[in-house]
Parts: C-alpha cells; structure tokens; sequence
C-alpha cells in the first residue's frame, strides 16, 4: 500500500441526492487509475482553501470499484464550512485536492463458493460506505445476501433511495431494505 498522496481532480458531475446532500464525481486521468482504485467502504479526503483556510474533510467514497464511478456523497452539516461549500458552490468542471482512497472500514470478499448473508445498519450520510461495501457484495457474490435496515428522519431525507430501491427491484431475492422514518408521520397504527 502506498502513501496517500493528494492529486487536482476535476469534478465530473455533481447530483443533487437530497435537499441538503450532493454526490460529487471525479474524473481520474489513466495514469492515476491504479492509485485511485479502490476497496469498497473507504474513503478520500477533499481539500480546498476556503476564505485563505485549508480546509481538509473525509467522505466515504459511495460507488463501487466496477462502476468506473470515483464519487463521493456530502451532506450539508450546520455551520459546516466545507459542506456548504459543496453543496453551494462547486460545479462540474471545478478541481479539488483529491487524497488516494484510504481507511479499513470493509468487508473482506467473500470467495466465490463461500456463500453469506451480510446485514448493515445506517443512519442518514452513514450510508456512504455500506452503498460501497453493498453494491460490490450484489455484483460479486451472486450467492450471497444483504440486507440493509437505513434510518433517516423521512422519505425526503433518504439518501440515494432511487439507488436503493433500483438494487431491491434488481436484485429481488438477494437484497431486503428496511426503513426506519423518526420523523415522518405514517396513518399506519403501526409505527
């Protein structure tokens, strides 16, 4: 494993997830390809000058290594500087101070006779990396399982949930999700 290392990236797209959350893609030019490849769960950290400050924050990288996808998602924090940032003013063709993918936060893949059942537990911005770690389990382990339970306040607030129901309507008998809503009201006795 090599050192982390900071490299310009340009943004390739940015996608409004949620009223206060964007996902942020990069383009990786061919000769950092190797050192942008990643393992499914971790993260880069972003760098910028905001108002003469470094500022420098970690975000969980949400795709998988097959997608051919660096992207990254950021969600608005109060006060935060660099969140705001991110979701008020950069655009596609911006450059940031991108750090090599690192941390240790995955699931080692499972062998392909080894057949098991994964369940992750997320709440709000926390699905970054199990959208990672749970893209790559679905497309590689073609006998395994997960299931998802992903709290949030409300439907509203629910990142990437076009994404999730998509892999529930792809993957039908493999992936179950569950969603925990603290705040939405529900005409369900119930909840």
């Amino acid at each position: 494993m090599s050192t982390p290392k900071f490299h310009p990236l340009k943004i390739r797209e940015i996608r409004r997830e949620t009223a206060d959350c964007v996902s942020i893609s990069f383009e990786v030019p061919e000769a950092l390809g190797e050192a942008y490849a990643f393992t499914p769960g971790q993260h880069l950290t972003l760098r910028r000058a905001i108002n003469g400050e470094d500022l420098r924050r970690s975000y969980s990288i949400c795709t998988s290594p097959s997608e051919g996808d660096l992207r990254v998602a950021v969600k608005r924090v109060p006060g935060g500087r660099f969140s705001s940032y991110a979701n008020d003013t950069l655009r596609s063709g911006d450059v940031l101070d991108v750090m090599t993918p690192s941390g240790k936060f995955f699931s080692p893949p499972a062998n392909g006779a080894q057949v098991r059942h994964v369940v992750a537990f997320a709440a709000g911005s926390g699905i970054t990396p199990i959208m990672s770690i749970l893209k790559s389990v679905l497309e590689n382990e073609p006998r395994s399982s997960f299931t998802l339970f992903y709290a949030n306040k409300s439907t509203d607030s629910i990142i990437f949930l076009e994404a999730v129901e998509d892999l529930k309507n792809r993957y039908l008998n493999r992936f179950s999700v569950y969603h925990v809503l603290s705040r939405q009201q529900s005409d369900s006795s119930l909840f």
